[in-house]
């Protein structure tokens, strides 16, 4: 990692001194050590391995730590194959239990339940799992063992009967839903960013210097090609020995084809992992909103002798470790996953919206966005008809998300 890190600060690319992300420097302290590992960049303007491994979220403390929400992920047992048409928010939760049986594998299990390995995977075991993995099975447990645990909804929220563990569970069905069809929408752009094999493999031509370097992004690619050449040459030996290592020999003296997986793990796709961030970046965000999360807050893991956890802090994690694991198999970039979960942040928002000003009470609702600032929710009764719902941003009146561009004139002046 150091030598890579050291690679990579030659690039101009990592010259801005300007973090990426926020960074909370509250844990910190006076520990000089501390705050080094809470920065991107060093004195010198220099990438840090704190800029390593983040999974496009801001994390309270640094990252990369991987969630335990995460860690305690499980699978049920079903009856049938997944169910499409979800109970009604009025519905109990029994229905909804097993709804998530059935849909996502996720369920309640008993203390003892739980086993754990005797060695941690290693990130490329954590990803080719993801593979595996409904990607809403994650929020869909810690939703439940939030609930098991008698975690409460948020203050701000209207008195009990409103807001309830199934209308919790609607919300989150019907963000999946949106989710996946924007995922699959995206997909289908024709303007959308090629894979990251097939820039690699662009940039082994380039580097050749051989034809077939006229494309869409072609100037983009020969710019990218020649600075990697001048600025980290060792990182392109490296990438270049392990292709040879695992295909034996190439055409190529610079090969920077993807991916540099095994042969066991080649069969992995990105198209497995589409919908994941964006659905991580739903629920997320209806778990920080709807739950309490205020500090005194704590959910138990598993059973009474595991981690007491921030439920906040653990939610953002394991979004970030769902982003950072499409990125290991070498199917996404971590720009996607930026904009990915923030797309998902925006679907939960309009949900949210919608709920409020249906209820038409007076309510709020605070948590921390994916760039670790503070978003509001507040919604105003009328007289007749839907409240009024307002979002604010560190106490700062902002447009909602699918209102943040000027609607098109409804009338136009003719002469």
């Amino acid at each position: 990692m150091h030598e890579l890190l050291c690679e990579l600060r030659n690039l101009s690319w990592f010259d801005a001194t300007k973090p990426v992300y926020p960074c909370d420097l509250s844990q910190a302290g006076q520990d000089s050590a501390a705050l080094r590992r809470a920065l991107r960049c060093n004195g010198d303007g220099q990438l840090t391995l704190h800029s390593f491994l983040r999974g496009g979220a801001a994390l309270r403390g640094g990252g990369p730590v991987l969630s335990a929400l995460w860690d305690t992920d499980h699978m049920v047992a079903r009856n049938k194959s997944g169910a499409d048409d979800w109970p009604s928010e009025l519905a109990p939760m029994s229905d909804w239990s097993r709804w998530c049986a059935e849909h996502s594998r996720a369920g309640l299990r008993l203390p003892w339940g739980a086993v754990r390995t005797t060695q941690d995977p290693s990130l490329s075991d954590r990803a080719e799992a993801l593979h595996q993995t409904q990607a809403a099975r994650p929020f869909h447990n810690a939703a439940l063992v939030a609930l098991a645990r008698g975690a409460g909804m948020a203050a701000g929220l209207p008195g009990p009967g409103l807001w309830t563990g199934s209308r919790v569970f609607a919300l989150m069905a019907e963000a999946e839903s949106l989710a996946r069809r924007f995922a699959r929408m995206q997909a289908a752009r024709p303007d959308r960013m090629p894979r990251p094999a097939v820039t690699a493999a662009q940039m082994t031509v380039w580097l050749a210097n051989e034809e077939g370097r006229k494309g869409r992004n072609g100037d983009v690619y020969r710019a990218a090609a020649d600075e990697l050449a001048i600025a980290a040459p060792n990182l392109l030996h490296w990438v270049s020995r392990a292709n040879r290592a695992r295909r034996g020999p190439q055409r190529f003296d610079v090969s920077l084809f993807l991916p540099l997986a095994g042969p066991e793990r080649q069969h992995l796709t990105p198209s497995d992992l589409a919908a994941h961030a964006i659905v991580a970046g739903a629920l997320a965000t209806l778990l920080k909103a709807v739950f309490d999360t205020s500090p005194r807050t704590q959910l138990q893991a598993v059973g009474n002798n595991g981690p007491a956890l921030a439920l906040e802090d653990q939610v953002d994690r394991l979004a970030a470790n769902v982003a950072l694991m499409r990125c290991v198999t070498g199917g996404y970039f971590p720009a996607e996953n930026i904009q990915d979960l923030r797309l998902g942040q925006a679907i939960a928002l309009h949900l949210l919206r919608d709920r409020m000003e249906t209820d038409n009470r007076s309510a709020g609702l605070a948590f921390r966005d994916f760039d670790g600032r503070s978003l509001r929710v507040q919604a105003h009764p009328r007289r007749f008809g839907r409240g009024l719902a307002e979002l604010r941003r560190d106490a700062v009146p902002i447009a909602w998300p699918q209102e943040a561009c000027h609607p098109a004139a409804h009338l136009t002046a003719v002469s």
